[in-house]
């Protein structure tokens, strides 16, 4: 218990997200809109009469840099239309991570999308946003894309098209109706992706589950993801240091 209560302390800042205490939260269906919620942080809805958002909200849980990560995103493999990728969303590492931005990714390229966390929220271009463990896709209130995802607790290869095509997608929900942040089990944002890894009691590193997410980017495009490594190298074998991810990613 002390181990996981350790992790906690060291995860949330490193992550640059806000804990629970948070008063003012927003529930946002795509675009942030650059004034506040209501005066009491509550949702607002937009001009269209769709989407709601808590703009204060959503800076204290997330905590947006207003410049584009440096990290990389680089094509290891590319056989038989899947893609393997290394991307670097250690954010500076632990200690620098609440002063760094995320790593923006379009899956279909395998590149780095060169947005800030700030426009980012007015970006189709984009999949997923990925720092130190957390990753999201860009939809509901993490952007204004058609995004989503769902885990399968499958294999990779054991994942067919039909059925990764035949998956509903859920987008991503920060906050709930009256702006209180959604949590997970570490007190941090609780996204799509909140249950990719087992945690180490031993080690205190995420070890990736060997499962499979259908995930929807930016344009509605599906891929089917796995994360094979959070310790890659970019010539794709491990190391040492985390938030170092190894992808396999093949569009359907």
């Amino acid at each position: 218990m002390m181990n996981r209560f350790c992790f906690l302390l060291l995860c949330v800042p490193a992550l640059g997200l806000f804990g629970a205490c948070s008063s003012t939260s927003s529930t946002s269906g795509g675009v942030t809109p650059a004034d506040g919620g209501g005066a009491d942080g509550a949702a607002t809805t937009d001009a269209s009469g769709g989407a709601t958002s808590c703009t204060k909200a959503r800076a204290d849980l997330l905590i947006p840099i207003d410049k584009v990560s440096t990290g990389a995103v680089t094509v290891l493999s590319d056989t038989g239309g899947v893609k393997k990728l290394y991307i670097d969303a250690s954010g500076g590492g632990t200690a620098n991570a609440v002063k760094n931005p995320r790593i923006y990714v379009d899956l279909e390229a395998g590149a780095r999308v060169d947005v800030t966390d700030t426009t980012a929220t007015a970006s189709t271009a984009w999949d997923l946003a990925l720092k130190r463990d957390k990753i999201f896709t860009n939809s509901g209130d993490a952007g204004p894309g058609m995004g989503g995802a769902m885990l399968i607790d499958k294999t990779f290869s054991a994942v067919n098209a039909a059925e990764a095509n035949g998956t509903a997608l859920v987008p991503e929900k920060f906050f709930d109706a009256d702006c209180n942040p959604q949590l997970d089990q570490t007190q941090t944002v609780s996204t799509t992706f909140a249950d990719w890894y087992d945690y180490d009691q031993v080690t205190h590193i995420p070890t990736p589950k060997d499962v499979t997410y259908v995930v929807a980017g930016g344009t509605g495009k599906k891929y089917k993801v796995a994360i094979t490594a959070y310790d890659g190298l970019p010539d794709g074998g491990k190391g040492m240091a985390t938030a170092f991810y190894i992808l396999e990613v093949t569009a359907l």
